[in-house]
């Protein structure tokens, strides 16, 4: 049970055990080693196809890799780790989940001008509706911009990470190997010692101790990053931020790369934080105008740490 999530590190008995009398507001992973170890190296410089085929190689990917890049690995993962969290189960086929396959080098060039990097996150977290994260809850997985300083960044190679918000402990994080022969043999084994001395907990998973169900709202709330693929021309600025205020969506910034071929460029829009719907819904304009060359790519982000 234990390796089910994350291989070797201990973050379902943790969540068993140690936030029996806390109460959690988020969590959120990097649950796949596979495309941890790919964003890692395309954020190096290397190609997704390269970098896909070296991981094959090396035994992280499998021949058919789409459980991994596509990211429904991490969502089975994040939803186990939403039923330890929240005691609410939520079916993985209502998680909105976007892979790897997607993300360019581009993108790492933007989010290292914004002093970030790019990680394929599970996140599973509460809301807020009258006060403090006591509204619904939201899972989701998504390649998410992370800041540079924030633990989950320094998540390297095929390695995962879980952090944790909750109201007693504030943030903490698990870290570690999260595939391998030795390491997930050790929480084996760390499970069949507990069967064994008869420490298991009572029920696998703990129960919500709320008096309320909690909802589940999957169409979260957060600032999101844009690319846009572009033909060159007058008015995109002003057609970017027509077309985001008519989804109500606010832009916090635009950035631009130097223009080096003006029939195949990129720019970049951040926005305030918003619903997913709005920002998607942005973004299904935005490749309707005769400038654009393709659908943008849309990512969440953590915007303050």
């Amino acid at each position: 049970y234990e390796a089910s999530v994350c291989g070797g590190i201990p973050i379902i008995h943790a969540l068993q055990s140690t936030y029996s009398g806390d109460i959690i507001n988020e969590i959120t992973g990097i649950c796949n080693g596979t495309t941890n170890y790919m964003l890692g190296k395309m954020e190096a410089g290397a190609d997704y196809d390269e970098v896909l085929k070296e991981a094959q190689d090396l035994g992280f990917a499998e021949a058919d890799p789409t459980a991994d890049v596509e990211g429904h690995d991490v969502r089975a993962k994040i939803a186990i780790l939403a039923k330890l969290a929240f005691g609410t189960t939520v079916p993985v086929e209502s998680i909105p989940c976007v892979g790897i396959t997607n993300v360019s080098v581009i993108d790492f060039d933007y989010a290292r001008s914004m002093g970030c990097t790019i990680k394929l996150i599970g996140t599973a977290a509460r809301q807020s509706r009258f006060g403090e994260r006591d509204g619904a809850l939201s899972v989701y997985v998504s390649p998410k911009l992370v800041p540079n300083n924030h633990v989950l960044a320094q998540a390297t190679g095929a390695g995962n990470a879980v952090v944790v918000d909750s109201a007693n402990l504030g943030s903490t994080s698990f870290g570690g190997p999260g595939a391998g022969r030795y390491p997930t043999a050790n929480s084996v084994v760390a499970d069949v010692l507990r069967v064994a001395n008869d420490t298991c907990p009572v029920v696998p998973f703990p129960p919500n101790h709320s008096n309320d169900a909690i909802d589940i709202d999957n169409d979260y709330v957060s600032p999101f990053y844009i690319r846009i693929p572009f033909r060159d021309g007058l008015g995109i600025v002003r057609s970017v931020g027509d077309l985001a205020m008519s989804q109500n969506v606010s832009i916090h910034s635009i950035l631009q790369q130097p223009i080096t071929d003006r029939m195949a460029a990129d720019t970049v829009v951040t926005t305030e934080a918003c619903k997913l719907s709005q920002a998607q819904a942005l973004c299904a304009l935005i490749e309707k105008e005769d400038y654009a060359l393709g659908s943008p790519v849309l990512m969440p982000l953590i915007s303050e740490y």
